[in-house]
C-alpha cells in the first residue's frame, strides 16, 4: 500500500505537470508554480523513498525551469536529479552520466562552465565505489570540459582522481595516459612541480604493467622538455630505465628506496613504486624488450642515456 508520502508526491506532480501546459481558466502555462510544485513532489518522493520517481520530478523541475532561461536553477536541479539517480535500485550508470551532462550544459548556459565541471566531477564521486566505468566515464568528461573553458589551474585535483581510480582497476596503460594528459594541463597551468610528478607516474605505472618499451618511449618523449629535464623525478625515471635495462633487481629496488621523489608522488603511485620490480613480470623479458642483454651489467649508463633521450 502506497505511504502518504508517496500519494502526497504523486497528486503534487499531478498539479505540477498541469502548470505545464494551459488551461480553460489559464491562456499559458506557469513553469514558476510548476517548478515549486515539482520541488516539493521530489521532496515527498525522497522521504518515502522513491528514488526513481523523485528522480523523474526533478528533472521535469529543471526542464521547467530552462524553459524560464533560469540555468543556474536547472543545473542545481539536474544535479539533485543525479544524486536521487544514483540511489535508485538498481542505478542506471547511463542515466547518471546524462543528468551530470544536462546539469554542466545548464551551468554552461549561465555562463559558469567551470561549476558544471565540477558538477561531473561530484557526480563521479557518488558512484566510485559502485560504478567505476560511470565514474571514470564522468571525470574523463570533467576534464574535457575543464580543458576546453582553459581553466587546467582548477583541474588538477580532478586530473590525479582520474590516475588514481585506472590503477585501481588495473588499467595501467590507461592510467599512464591520464598522466601524461595531467602533465599537458600543468604545462599550460604554469605547474611545473606537478608536471615532473605526472611524467614520473606515467613511468612507473608502466613499468609495475611490464610494459618496459612504453616506459621507455614516454620516458624519451617528455627527458627535454625543460620543466621535467633538470628535475629529481627525470633521474629517477632515467635510472629505474637503467635498471630495468640491467636486468638488476636489486638496483630497482635500491632506486626506489633511495629515491625521495617516488614518496611523494600521489598515494597510488607511490604504492605501484614500492612494488617495483612487479612479480607478475619478469624483469629479464623486460630487459630484453626495452634492448637489454636481460641480465645484470650487459649495458652502460652511457648506452642508455644515448637510447633513451
Amino acid at each position: 500500500m502506497p505511504s502518504t508520502n508517496e500519494i502526497n508526491a504523486r497528486k503534487t506532480a499531478e498539479k505540477a505537470d498541469a502548470f505545464m501546459k494551459p488551461s480553460l481558466t489559464r491562456w499559458k502555462p506557469d513553469y514558476d508554480r510548476a517548478v515549486d510544485l515539482y520541488a516539493e513532489a521530489a521532496r515527498l518522493y525522497r522521504a518515502s523513498g522513491d528514488y526513481a520517481a523523485a528522480t523523474i520530478v526533478e528533472e521535469k523541475s529543471a526542464e521547467a525551469s530552462l524553459l524560464l532561461t533560469n540555468y543556474w536553477d536547472a543545473g542545481k536541479t539536474f544535479e539533485r536529479a543525479c544524486e536521487s539517480a544514483v540511489k535508485k535500485i538498481p542505478m542506471d550508470g547511463a542515466a547518471v552520466l546524462a543528468l551530470a551532462e544536462r546539469a554542466a550544459e545548464a551551468y554552461a548556459s549561465a555562463n559558469r562552465v567551470q561549476v558544471g565541471a565540477e558538477a561531473m566531477s561530484r557526480a563521479s564521486r557518488l558512484v566510485e565505489d559502485s560504478d567505476l566505468f560511470t565514474s571514470t566515464a564522468l571525470l574523463r568528461r570533467s576534464l574535457e570540459i575543464f580543458e576546453e573553458d582553459e581553466k587546467d589551474l582548477y583541474a588538477g585535483e580532478h586530473h590525479r582522481r582520474l590516475c588514481a581510480q585506472l590503477t585501481r582497476t588495473g588499467e595501467y596503460a590507461d592510467a599512464a595516459e591520464a598522466c601524461l594528459k595531467y602533465a599537458e594541463s600543468c604545462s599550460r597551468a604554469g605547474q611545473s612541480n606537478s608536471l615532473a610528478k605526472a611524467y614520473l607516474s606515467a613511468i612507473v605505472a608502466l613499468l609495475y604493467s611490464g610494459d618496459g618499451i612504453g616506459a621507455q618511449s614516454t620516458y624519451a618523449d617528455v627527458c627535454e622538455i625543460p620543466d621535467f629535464e633538470k628535475s629529481e623525478e627525470r633521474e629517477t625515471a632515467y635510472k629505474l630505465l637503467n635498471a630495468y635495462r640491467d636486468a638488476d633487481v636489486e638496483a630497482i629496488k635500491s632506486t626506489v628506496a633511495q629515491s625521495s621523489c617516488l614518496r611523494f608522488l600521489d598515494v597510488a603511485f607511490t604504492r605501484l613504486a614500492a612494488k617495483l620490480p612487479n612479480v607478475a613480470h619478469d624483469v629479464a623479458r623486460v630487459s630484453a624488450e626495452m634492448g637489454g642483454q636481460g641480465k645484470a651489467g650487459d649495458t652502460t649508463d652511457e648506452d642508455v642515456d644515448d637510447d633513451l633521450c
